[in-house]
Formats: C-alpha cells, sequence, structure tokens
C-alpha cells in the first residue's frame, strides 16, 4: 500500500469506498477525509475487494 496521500486519493477516486461506521457515525474525526485507511474494506492493510491498484493505476494515467 502506498502513503498517506495516495491513500487518500485512492478513497477519493474508489467506486468501492464505504466509510468505516460504529452504528450511527464515523470511527474517527479522520474518517471526514475519504481514505483506504477508513475504508470498510481495508482490512490488514489490504484493499479485499481489489480496487487500490486499479484506482492507483487510472490515477496514473490522468
Amino acid at each position: 500500500m502506498g502513503n498517506a496521500f495516495e491513500m487518500i486519493a485512492v478513497g477519493n477516486n474508489c467506486p468501492g469506498y464505504t466509510p468505516m461506521y460504529d452504528g450511527f457515525q464515523a470511527i474517527s474525526a479522520e474518517s471526514e477525509t475519504k481514505s483506504c485507511r477508513n475504508c470498510s474494506h481495508f482490512e490488514k492493510g489490504i484493499c479485499n475487494i481489489d480496487y487500490y491498484d486499479k484506482v492507483v493505476s487510472s490515477l496514473d494515467q490522468a
């Protein structure tokens, strides 16, 4: 996985981004910014729906 800036860029451009929620609210204040780190599909440092590499590749082509 990339650095924090790359994870934010991926989160902002990922069609599968789903914020983590604890009942009614986001888990942390950090979650106001889309990032892989606060996506429900990001587990143990890996995107479990395989979008990370695809989104990074599309960012590189832009």
